[in-house]
Formats: structure tokens, sequence, C-alpha cells
């Protein structure tokens, strides 16, 4: 039997290239190959991935779906695959967005793909996700997708799981940026913020497609998210690991970063009035592994004591 190709879009961004690390990391229970899309093969990122032999660099975006799957090998040749789709806070944000995973999605079908993954965004827990698309731009766009795609997929035989992230952990990082994530979390008072490691998304992707027959994994919709902390709990924790207080910028730079970017502004304002609603211990039973807040300052976030 021949190898299952698993295309995996934005390979060389945060989400997908965590998929590619984990599938290399933890092998599905067949062979297969990785087909990692990405804008330019000539990059440095891109040709670190291609390095590896289960690793194929494909070159395209989401702007021309049909094109990707050509260049995979057409028609049955593609087995798997992950779907990332990037807001553009620039404007149009649900338009765009939503086009893109809508093309990738009915490409998919017409190319006989037997499993698709789609990373979306968590939107109050399991039920809630379901019905509420909440008022914030990117939010809506991936639920347009997550509909479109439950809808064509329940006519065309194509099996999906779709991942509802909540926000990364990786946004807290040793530079300017990371303070002024720690700032605008601040901002959030004793509201909890559910985050989730990244590394961890590309985990449950690989468990997807090496799971896809089960009832965990097919046909269904998992929020993920590894802790539920306030920016002080986490400040507490992050003595605990670095023994000094958590970097963070003035209150007033996470201000004017919520005012000039509308759909950052957006985000946070639902954040503090409805938030996630990720089923911890569901995270758990399906990743004993996950990592929470201190786990990720002591494994991926670069920091050192």
């Amino acid at each position: 039997m021949s190898a299952r190709k698993i295309l995996v879009s934005g390979a060389t961004g945060k989400q997908g290239g965590a998929v590619v690390k984990a599938l290399l990391a933890n092998p599905p229970p067949f062979d297969y190959e990785i087909l990692a899309l990405t804008r330019k093969t000539t990059s440095k990122s891109a040709k670190a991935l291609s390095s590896n032999p289960k690793v194929t660099l494909i070159e395209g975006d989401l702007e021309d779906s049909a094109a990707i799957f050509r260049k995979a090998g057409g028609v049955g040749a593609v087995w798997g695959v992950f779907c990332v789709t990037i807001p553009n806070f620039k404007g149009k944000v649900e338009s765009l967005e939503t086009e893109q995973g809508i093309r990738l999605v009915d490409a998919a079908i017409q190319n006989n793909v037997k499993h698709f993954v789609y990373t979306s965004v968590d939107r109050g827990g399991a039920e809630k996700s379901e019905v509420n698309a909440t008022y914030v731009p990117h939010f809506v766009s991936k639920y347009k997708v997550e509909k479109h795609l439950k809808e064509v997929a329940h006519t065309s035989g194509m099996t999906y799981t779709i991942l509802r992230p909540t926000a990364f952990m990786d946004n807290l990082t040793p530079n300017f940026g990371g303070q002024i994530f720690a700032a605008t979390w601040h901002s959030l008072g004793d509201k909890p913020l559910q985050l989730v490691a990244v590394k961890d998304i590309g985990v449950f992707a690989a468990l997807a497609f090496a799971k896809s027959d089960t009832g965990d994994y097919r046909n269904t919709a998992i929020s993920l998210a590894g802790c539920d902390l306030t920016q002080a709990q986490a400040e507490e924790i992050f003595w605990k690991v670095l023994g000094r207080p958590m970097p963070r910028t003035y209150d007033f730079v996470s201000d004017l970063l919520l005012y000039m970017i509308a759909e950052v502004g957006t985000m946070f304002k639902w954040f503090k009035e409805e938030g996630y609603g990720a089923d911890l211990a569901q995270c758990r039973r399906l990743n004993e592994n996950i990592l929470d807040f201190e786990g990720y300052l002591r494994e991926e976030s670069g920091f050192k004591r």
C-alpha cells in the first residue's frame, strides 16, 4: 500500500510547523508522507523542513487551492489535509479568510481527500461554539468555514476533525511582543484566560490523522486549552519557574495596541465579556502530556532563569 499523503498548509508557520513536527515525532500507524505547503520553497525555514525524507515541499497558497492539488498529484493523491487560515487585520477579515478556507475544503472534496483537519477557534466551549459565531470578525470567518466544512463533508463522505484552540501560550515570549501580551492579559483583571501551547495544536492534529476513524476525532470538534489563568495567577507560576516577575510593558502601550488594531481590541473585549470554554479534562484525557503554563515556560517558551 502506498504512503498516505498529508497536505499541511502553513507548514513554515506556527501551527502548520507544529503539525509537521508532531507527525514526525509521533508517526501515525500507517506509512505517510508530509506535503508541506509553503509560499516560497527556497526560504530557509522551508529548506529546513525538506531535509527530512518524510517531507516534500509544495509551493503555493490558499488563493489557488486547485493548483495545490495538481502539484500534489491530482485526484486521489492526497489522503489528508491540515488547514490553517490566517486573518488579515488590515480589513475585509471575514471575507478573505472565509474564502480561503472554503476554497481548500471544496478542493479537498473534489480531489477525493479522506480526512480534513481544520484549526479554528473556541467560541465558548463545545456546545456554544456550534452556534456562537461571536462578534469578533476572525472568529466569525472561522465559524463560517466550519459550517461549510460540516455541510459539504456530510454529503461527500469526507470525514473531518475541527480543532478549536484558545489563546496561544506562545504569545508570551522573551521579547517586547511578549511584554505587550502580558500587559494585555493583565487588562482582563480577574477574568481568567484559557491558553494552549501551539505545540499541542500540532499534537492534536497528528492524533486526528492517526485516529481519524475513532469517535474522538471522526466528524467532531475539540476545543483546546492547557490552562485557565488570570495574569496574576500566571505571574505566580512565572516566579516559581524563573525566579522573577513576568516581563510586562506599561498598560498604556497595551491600550494603544487595542485601539490601533481594532480587531485585537474587539477580541479582548469578547474575552472579558464571554471568554473561552474549552474542557481541560477532555484535553488531558485525549493528550495526557498537554502542556500547562508551567510546562510551557520550562519546555517551549525560551525564557531562561
